[in-house]
């Protein structure tokens, strides 16, 4: 039977009566471990936790409900609906953190706090994750999808009907494809129309009181993804929308940024830096440090920073040795394990790269590629990355142009689909050498 396109949708509901239980669950759960019965051994603390239990669920309703962190239209992708959450996650330990340092926060254990939103945050990644995998794979098996009737003419049908075709999971069912709405005999829940056919589907629309979709065709503008915004009473069509726009996303990414860089400068740097320094100057002669000019962010020049790998610089080289005759032995070792970009999470820092991002071109390079290349200038929409998207899955040392398109589109896929969870698989393909898994 089909859906009627305007019902409430149940799994909304349950994935938030989960995710409400969840964090109640271990807000309670974590105390009890570590407090034990605070009822009976200090009923002052328990007064206080059970104040700061209820500021929490109000917060977390209203965030949510604000944020529509819950909301699961048919389609939706996994990232989308993390992404969310973890926006949904930030404000709500950014404001829980407020509250406990306006009140008298030394009835507040920091450990609990840290434990308690750390667990919500990783076991809610993965409750919605399942949750979203369930519901894709109930419409790939049929079930609660919605029935469409594609109305009108234009060329943007084919590559919808193939798209639909290709993702079930995504919950539409296309139940015919015609020219006009007298054409129509089979039962549908929704219709999607050209935009010749706007007007007069709206109206047949409200009659039957199905909803209605305008599918134009902006497939010629070679736009992967595009947005609507209203700017007044008038919508606006935007094309490639860019999720980093979005300024607690972009926040976000750079607090992680500045925590990742940090904890990896104290812990890792602090005794890897200077042995690697050593071996360096051991093995040849010249600056531990190599600096270059690179393109970053809105086309801005900044000094890229590495471990020189090396003998001399080109500038000095003999006529007829070629770079690779003049790596150094350590310089190859570096090279091999990409240690040799290390120094450039002080770049991270300065606000020059991002950990993840389109990786930054050399000069002539960029000059090259960006004549070349047709939409080349969009990875310059983000900072630059000490790893990206293009040499996790393996597209890395192509100087030719169909080697350097495929990094291109891939760097262009990470701006229009960034995403936390992307940073992230992102992280782990190129430490572990994933190529396949992104």
């Amino acid at each position: 039977m089909p859906m009627n396109s305007h019902r409430y949708n149940p799994s909304e509901a349950g994935m938030m009566l989960g995710d409400g239980a969840l964090l109640a669950s271990l807000f309670i759960g974590i105390a009890y471990v570590m407090f034990g019965d605070l009822q009976v051994t200090d009923p002052r603390y328990y007064d206080h936790y059970i104040t700061l239990f209820w500021w929490a669920m109000m917060l977390w309703l209203s965030i949510s409900m604000l944020l529509k962190t819950h909301h699961l239209p048919l389609g939706v992708e996994i990232r989308s609906v993390v992404t969310k959450f973890g926006r949904m996650a930030l404000i709500l330990g950014a404001a829980l953190a407020a509250i406990v340092v306006s009140v008298k926060g030394e009835y507040y254990s920091r450990a609990f706090l840290l434990i308690w939103l750390g667990s919500y945050l990783l076991i809610g990644t993965f409750y919605r994750s399942l949750w979203v995998k369930t519901m894709r794979s109930r419409f790939r098996q049929g079930k609660h999808v919605r029935f469409i009737a594609l109305v009108g003419e234009g060329s943007q049908w084919p590559g919808l009907v193939e798209q639909l075709s290709l993702h079930p999971e995504y919950g539409y069912r296309i139940a015919c494809q015609v020219k006009s709405f007298q054409d129509i005999s089979q039962q549908v829940d929704e219709y999607w129309v050209s935009p010749l056919l706007a007007t007069a589907g709206l109206a047949i629309a409200d009659e039957q009181s199905k909803r209605l979709r305008v599918v134009p065709d902006l497939g010629f503008l070679g736009a992967h993804r595009t947005r609507i915004i209203p700017v007044g009473d008038y919508p606006i069509v935007e094309l490639r929308p860019e999720p980093l726009t979005d300024g607690l996303s972009a926040f976000a990414k750079r607090l992680v940024d500045l925590l990742l860089a940090s904890l990896s400068l104290l812990l890792i740097a602090s005794w890897l830096f200077p042995l690697i320094a050593i071996a360096i100057k051991l093995d040849s002669k010249g600056s531990v440090f190599f600096k270059q000019q690179r393109h970053g962010q809105k086309g801005q020049n900044f000094m890229i920073w590495k471990f020189r790998t090396m003998r001399q610089s080109a500038d000095t080289s003999p006529q007829g040795v070629s770079a690779q005759q003049r790596v150094t032995g350590v310089g190859h070792w570096l090279r091999a394990s990409h240690l040799d970009e290390l120094p450039q999470l002080w770049n991270v820092l300065l606000g020059h790269m991002s950990l993840v991002g389109p990786r930054p071109h050399m000069s002539s390079d960029h000059h090259m590629y960006r004549d070349a290349i047709a939409s080349y200038g969009i990875r310059h929409w983000v900072k630059p990355g000490m790893t990206g998207l293009a040499q996790a899955r393996g597209l890395k040392g192509e100087v030719d142009k169909s080697g350097m398109t495929e990094r291109i589109r891939a760097d262009i896929y990470y701006v229009e689909n960034w995403s936390m969870l992307l940073d992230l698989k992102v992280l782990v393909a190129t430490v572990f050498r994933l190529n396949t898994w992104v």
